[in-house]
């Protein structure tokens, strides 16, 4: 008996069972992940809409990814990197208006009393490109590293998948 049910069931059923539904419960984490409004419930989504998201975003430019920098100070570099921090911060403005970089800052020894002159340690740049070639290039043409703060022998370019970015 259980046999025969099975059978009447599968030929009730149609082969492509979307094919006859005008929506599909659809989570928009599988469609929408790259989405900024991921945080949308899950609903109804018109099949319509699902494929012609999927027809957008599969282009043939490479994908962009995320690389954490960890950027390390040639001993002996403080006094060189406050010569030059105002040429290198007026350098990053176009990667940060171009999306390149999206967060970056001094790595200190230690917080500074109010008044104090930061004891730089390095950087941290989290840097946005299709792999790790561009972000040595922007790293290696940056004035910290053609000045010698930076030591790049000891950079760390580490491939990263940011969760939460929020800003001070």
């Amino acid at each position: 008996m259980p046999l025969r049910l099975t059978r009447v069931i599968q030929s009730k059923v149609p082969a492509f069972p979307h094919a006859r539904q005008p929506f599909l419960r659809v989570p928009p984490s599988h469609f929408f992940s790259s989405c900024p409004s991921a945080s949308i419930k899950p609903s109804l989504v018109p099949r319509k809409s699902i494929l012609a998201f999927q027809a957008r975003n599969m282009s043939s430019a490479p994908a962009k990814r995320e690389f954490l920098c960890i950027l390390p100070d040639k001993p002996g570099a403080q006094a060189k990197r406050l010569e030059v921090r105002p040429n290198h911060l007026e350098g990053v403005k176009p990667h940060v208006a171009s999306g390149t970089i999206v967060a970056a800052g001094a790595m200190l020894n230690a917080h500074p009393a109010d008044g104090e002159t930061p004891s730089f340690k390095g950087s941290m740049v989290m840097a946005v490109a299709e792999n790790e070639a561009q972000v040595l290039e922007l790293l290696n043409n940056d004035i910290y590293t053609t000045t010698g703060v930076w030591d790049m022998e000891k950079a760390q370019i580490i491939p990263f998948k940011s969760a939460v970015r929020q800003a001070l």
